[in-house]
């Protein structure tokens, strides 16, 4: 096997405050193991499906974490082969932990795996690290996943993650209703992907959704939606008077909503309502 190499990032990611952020290195191929290692592997992950005790669980978990992303691929294989919902899981806790930004693209290669849990789980990792090189099969995913015969809705939403975070506007108006929905669940995960989208283009988009509703939970969700892929010409003006609004709700959201537009910050946990009344004074001057 040819020595794994190294793409580095040629487009860089942009705060909210137009500074750009460190470049990614992007692998494309798995690094290698040995072959003895590789046999160890293969022990291991037989091992952590069956875990028959939890001491050997955690034994092939150490084992496999040790020998980091060189084992991802055998992982992925024996995720889509294993029909028991707890040693998924075993596996999944390994794969989560010896995956990340520089795998983006080699993920991106299990978006069309015949196995659902795989495609799921490919989507919802690389959507966790915005990777504008993996926008093409991201929006191809979404197009599959909600073309489907018996569309899998947590499949959809996974795709859309993985398409809004490579920065496609396509998966928007699904984000948009799992925010309004199950924010408490899925909202991390919907900030960190518009964060891969912000642009004019998704800004205008969101902010119809925001003015084109008087739902109070579809308001809070496109502002929710707005930190990430807010943009300050098309964004702020239609936040600016919501720091003035009675609910507290959408005045935290708006505060929040600002923070990642303008400063690139992430919200504050549980703000309280006398706290965002003196920050939303403080934002009025800052964007007047």
């Amino acid at each position: 096997m040819k020595r794994a190499t190294i793409l580095v990032l040629a487009a860089t990611l942009v705060t909210a405050t137009g500074a750009a952020q460190e470049e990614t290195e992007r692998l494309e191929a798995w690094p290698e193991v040995s072959r003895d290692v590789a046999a160890t592997v293969k022990t291991d992950i037989a091992r952590l499906r069956k875990a028959r005790t939890e001491e050997m669980g955690e034994q092939a978990h150490a084992a496999l974490v040790q020998v980091g992303a060189g084992c991802a691929p055998d992982l992925i294989d024996a995720l889509g082969k294993e029909k028991a919902d707890d040693a998924r899981d075993r596996i999944v806790d390994v794969l989560d932990l010896v995956t990340g930004a520089p795998h983006t693209r080699l993920l991106a290669e299990y978006f069309t795996d015949k196995s659902e849990e795989v495609r799921i789980w490919s989507l919802e990792r690389v959507a966790l690290f915005p990777d504008p090189g993996v926008r093409a099969a991201a929006d191809e995913a979404l197009v599959d996943a909600e073309g489907a015969r018996k569309p899998v809705r947590a499949e959809v939403m996974a795709a859309a993650l993985a398409a809004t975070s490579a920065g496609s506007t396509a998966g928007l108006d699904v984000l948009l209703e799992r925010a309004t929905k199950d924010w408490n669940r899925y909202g991390r995960n919907i900030r960190i992907a518009c964060d891969g989208a912000r642009s004019e283009a998704a800004s205008a988009e969101v902010v119809g959704y925001l003015t084109g509703t008087e739902e109070r939970a579809e308001q809070v969700a496109a502002i929710r939606l707005l930190a990430g892929c807010g943009t300050e010409a098309s964004a702020v003006p239609h936040l600016r008077p919501l720091l003035d609004s009675d609910d507290s709700t959408l005045r935290i959201a708006s505060i929040n909503a600002l923070r990642g537009i303008v400063d690139g910050e992430m919200p504050i946990d549980k703000l309280s309502v006398f706290d965002s009344i003196e920050q939303a004074k403080t934002w009025k001057q800052r964007i007047q």
